[in-house]
């Protein structure tokens, strides 16, 4: 008699967002891009045309560069 054989169970890894929600027009069509030295992203919306520079530090990816752009738009309202 031979033993059960275990299903082997695949937990997906989450991965982080391409595109962001506008907190202007509310769009899904915020893409960031980041420049080659890394210290700076370009934050722009596709729907109404809002465009922003965000200074990074060393190690910051996408999804902290739009974050970053979201804090300045509510601390300046």
């Amino acid at each position: 008699m031979g033993r059960r054989r275990r299903k082997v169970i695949k937990i997906p890894k989450k991965k982080l967002p391409k595109v962001f929600k506008c907190v202007y027009c509310g769009a899904v069509a915020v893409r960031v891009t980041l420049s080659e030295g890394g210290n700076k992203a370009v934050v722009r919306c596709a729907s109404c045309g809002v465009e922003s520079v965000v200074e990074l530090p060393q190690g910051f990816g996408p999804v902290d560069a739009y974050s970053m752009w979201v804090d300045e738009f509510y601390k300046h309202q």
